[in-house]
């Protein structure tokens, strides 16, 4: 098992990228933080979920990564329980699509709140334990919108380029504290984000449901969309001892969508 009683914590894990990400983490053998905006699925529903795969006294913490307050006392509930926090995987995110010109400044500040700021917040606290215990693992959730900006994403792409710049300029900053940071970005991934970034693009560009998915599949060397597993993954492997090696990096994990 390649985390073996690691303590991750995973911010936006009620759904979607995170809960796989959180998954796979169990899978392997580590020990997940779920967390996230989703009060009532934290307190009832998940722990189901997640007790039925055999995972049991896990913990299940509100947050709201664009509220500091929140992020500090999901850091320090874990470290109080633990003694320890070994990972952090930074995933909790929105998206918002539309021409650049209905792009106000107050969607704007929303979304790099959460999406940007969130995951500085959650770095920033993770680096406040990982320093005092001489060692840690970032992974920071990006996008193919890390890699090149998209037509209509300007805020997520900013957002998204922005997470992969403090990705890099912090790898080059911690490593002397033996704290890896890198960043995972996901391309076409089969999540409710991109349920609503495909009927944003089918009518902005007024095409049918589905068939801005299907175009973006079919553009995909391996001729599929991605799942929240296939992230998991990735994170999973950057979290574990044969990244001990890596850092700064950003792994693309779309089928090489981001190849071009």
């Amino acid at each position: 098992m390649l985390l073996k009683d690691k303590i991750i914590i995973v911010t936006g894990s009620t759904k979607g990228i995170g809960k796989g990400v959180a998954l796979k983490i169990a899978e392997e053998g580590g020990i997940p933080v779920i967390s996230g905006r989703a009060k009532e699925q934290l307190a009832n529903e998940l722990p189901k979920e997640f007790e039925s795969q055999g995972y049991k006294d896990l913990l299940y913490i509100p947050c709201d990564v664009s509220q500091e307050e929140d992020v500090q006392n999901l850091f320090q509930t874990v470290y109080e329980k633990y003694g320890r926090i070994d990972g952090l995987c930074a995933n909790a995110g929105i998206t918002d699509m539309c021409n650049f010109d209905e792009m106000t400044p107050e969607r704007f500040d929303k979304m790099i709140s959460i999406n940007l700021r969130g995951v500085y917040l959650a770095d920033w606290y993770a680096v406040k334990y990982f320093k005092k215990q001489g060692y840690g693992k970032i992974v920071n959730i990006g996008s193919d919108c890390s890699l090149e900006g998209w037509e209509f994403l300007s805020s997520y792409s900013a957002a998204k380029f922005g997470v992969r710049g403090l990705t890099q300029s912090l790898a080059k900053e911690l490593g002397k504290y033996h704290i890896n940071v890198n960043c995972v970005c996901p391309g076409i991934i089969d999540t409710d984000i991109w349920v609503t970034t495909d009927r944003l693009l089918g009518e902005l560009n007024n095409k049918a449901i589905g068939e801005s998915w299907n175009e973006k599949v079919e553009a995909i060397p391996l001729r599929r969309g991605g799942k929240p597993e296939d992230i998991g993954n990735g994170v999973v492997m950057l979290l574990s001892k044969y990244a001990d090696y890596i850092t700064g990096a950003s792994l693309p994990v779309g089928g090489g969508s981001a190849v071009n």
